[in-house]
């Protein structure tokens, strides 16, 4: 007898998944939905429908505008800086087979420390009045008032916050690839005559570009969403330095409390994502790779 699709496991996973799209679902196109109207909980006379209205202002708006240029500039420092730092560490570290049991769980701890609280360790310790990197600083005359008070050195000091969490992730992803790659084509280029340099990028740069592919996805995303380093250290300051997408959505929707024009800004961020990152997807996989 045939047993209904709906039979067996099929039908304990139907209402968890569900649920899970309800709850997923349900937020985003709530946002949706606010984004045409002038939804705000600061004023009388909001909950009128206007349209497209509040995406046109979204564009006219210089905040929004400055927190899109600093959102670029960390991804455009921070990922390359991490990819290039992280591959190269992995690249060591594979070659010296006793070093990981030492090196890996110390490289690790940023990574696995959470954002606020690395923003909370980075913030005090940078603070010129009693943070110990702070007060060096201060005595070298680099900064008097702290790295986070100036406005041309705070955005550099988010992006090597960052740099300083992220890259041990990087590290562990192109290490896994380092040691899990096949050693036949080692071997074969080794005889054939092949120098280390050639080696690596004949054979280990192509075996690799999967993982790139993968970490560069991974970060980007996380790169283009920044908050909790940026919100715990320096709120976005000082003046707009600082101000990110996420800092910014965050702001005009939970500050603010401009709802309806928080809800455009965010669905904007969103499109944008979304279409970087599809870009991306269909520029370097090559079509045959690509999941149908």
């Amino acid at each position: 007898m045939r047993r209904s699709k709906w039979q067996g496991w099929n039908a304990w996973i139907l209402p968890a998944t569900i649920l899970c799209f309800i709850i997923s679902l349900t937020p985003w196109l709530i946002m949706i939905w606010n984004s045409f109207f002038n939804v705000s909980y600061t004023k009388m006379t909001s909950g009128k429908f206007i349209g497209l209205e509040n995406y046109r202002e979204v564009f006219r708006d210089p905040s929004f505008l400055v927190a899109a240029k600093n959102t670029l500039v960390i991804i455009l420092v921070a990922l390359p800086l991490e990819f290039i730092l992280g591959l190269i560490i992995a690249v060591f570290v594979s070659q010296h087979i006793r070093m990981r049991k030492f090196v890996v769980p110390i490289v690790t701890i940023p990574m696995i420390i959470a954002p606020s609280v690395v923003g909370l360790i980075w913030g005090l310790n940078l603070n010129p009045s009693f943070g110990p990197v702070g007060i060096w600083l201060r005595i070298l005359g680099i900064a008097q008032d702290g790295l986070f008070a100036q406005a041309y050195t705070a955005l550099g000091t988010i992006i090597a916050i960052d740099v300083w969490q992220y890259t041990p992730f990087m590290f562990l992803l192109f290490l896994s690839g380092l040691v899990g790659q096949p050693k036949e084509p080692l071997e074969a280029a080794s005889v054939d005559g092949a120098n280390s340099w050639q080696t690596f990028k004949r054979i280990t740069i192509p075996a690799l570009k999967p993982i790139f592919i993968v970490g560069f996805l991974l970060r980007f995303t996380d790169l283009y969403k920044i908050f909790d380093t940026v919100w715990i250290t320096t709120g976005g300051g000082p003046g707009l330095a600082t101000e990110t997408l996420s800092v910014l959505g965050y702001r005009v929707n939970f500050s603010y409390w401009h709802i309806g024009y928080g809800s455009a800004m965010v669905m904007i961020i969103f499109i944008i994502s979304y279409l970087a990152s599809l870009v991306f997807f269909h520029t370097v996989v090559p079509p045959e790779k690509k999941i149908d």
